[in-house]
């Protein structure tokens, strides 16, 4: 994958005040690290991280340091202003509010581009299970992996064909196929997504069971005729 130039601010003045201040004028607060590095506190323009975003979370980001007073926005979308090296970063975190789904606040994580990092990728189940078709019922218990790369060689999705799942039986991490440079970090025996049986013959079994009469305990040995 390609890394995504985006355009960050380093900004000096941090808490709550400032921050609201910030997403008021469109920009949101951050800050980015690194191994034995100092935190920099950063801001983003928000469509520019959206834009970055819709190549999923996974994407490496090639970040432009914009230094001086806030630049004039260009014609093309662009920004004026003097720009240091970049440096390159993950999304690590992204804060929302929950009411809202607004966005407050984003980690970054800076990587460098030949050292392999770890990273979560959703997995993404193709195909309707045959036992979901014969009335069974889909659980899907996992929904991403831990692996293992180089920050470009992540991938945005691990793809599952689940569609032989009959009722009763599940797929597990170990049958996710992984491309070249990539290692599956999880354990290959948990379990991805499993079919199970109708929900109304589990419900029936159930109340049959707690229907069922009690069988009396024996205890000691029966009494003997005189």
């Amino acid at each position: 994958m390609d890394t995504i130039k985006l355009a960050v601010r380093e900004r000096e003045e941090t808490g709550n005040g400032p921050a609201r201040r910030l997403r008021a004028e469109g920009r949101i607060p951050g800050v980015t690290y690194g191994k034995g590095a100092t935190a920099t506190a950063i801001s983003i323009d928000l469509d520019d991280l959206r834009a970055a975003l819709t190549h999923g979370q996974n994407v490496v980001l090639q970040l432009e340091f914009e230094s001086g007073s806030t630049p004039a926005k260009t014609a093309k979308g662009g920004s004026r202003g003097k720009k240091t090296a970049a440096r390159y970063a993950v999304v690590k975190e992204l804060q929302f509010l929950p009411t809202r789904r607004r966005l407050l606040h984003v980690d970054l994580h800076e990587v460098d581009l030949a050292v392999e990092i770890e990273a979560a990728v959703a997995i993404e189940l193709v195909g309707k299970p045959a036992g979901v078709v014969e009335g069974g019922v889909l659980d899907w218990e996992h929904r991403e992996v831990l692996v293992r790369a180089l920050p470009n060689d992540v991938p945005p999705v691990l793809q599952l064909d689940i569609s032989a799942l009959e009722i009763g039986q599940h797929a597990v991490v170990g049958a996710l196929s992984a491309p070249a440079g990539v290692t599956i970090v999880d354990d290959p025996e948990t379990i991805v997504a499993a079919v199970l049986p109708p929900r109304v013959e589990v419900e029936v079994a159930a109340e049959e069971a707690a229907e069922a009469p009690e069988e009396p305990e024996v205890i000691g040995e029966a009494p003997t005729e005189e």
